[in-house]
């Protein structure tokens, strides 16, 4: 079963905090340069990130789940979990440093193995979770 990734408006909060820098820059290149080309060259560069960041990144990353691991797909990058290895999942609070497949302020924690995270936010959390546990105690079984 494959689930796409949920969009919170992290995102859009992010790409707002970036437009609010480059403006501010652009800005000041304006009053010490007098020169229209550095507004025009970080507007542009601010549009292809947030084009980026809200529309590409969110709908290539989802979670599926297979016969015997979990594939979590972001762009290019791909993440395997065994799930004999699925330790528990669990909401996420507060800031996150590591492995980070989520799109979502409001997210979850995958532990699996003995010290492995990862960030990810399934748009239907209720079903991933069951489907978690199940695969998990299938998995716990069996090995």
């Amino acid at each position: 079963m494959r689930f796409q990734s949920k969009n919170d408006g992290f995102l859009w909060a992010v790409s707002g905090l970036v437009f609010v820098i480059y403006a501010f820059v652009s800005v000041l290149f304006y009053v010490i340069e007098g020169d229209h080309t550095a507004i025009y060259g970080l507007g542009s560069i601010w549009l292809l990130l947030t084009i980026f960041m809200n529309w590409i990144v969110p709908r290539s990353t989802h979670y599926t789940f297979l016969e015997d691991h979990l594939l979590c797909q972001s762009m290019g990058l791909k993440k395997r979990i065994y799930y004999a290895t699925f330790n528990k999942l669990e909401p996420a609070n507060g800031l996150y440093a590591g492995w980070k497949m989520s799109t979502a302020w409001k997210c979850l924690v995958l532990r699996y193995n003995k010290y492995d995270e990862l960030l990810i936010s399934p748009q239907d959390e209720v079903a991933f979770t069951e489907l978690f546990e199940q695969k998990k105690a299938q998995f716990a079984k069996t090995n």
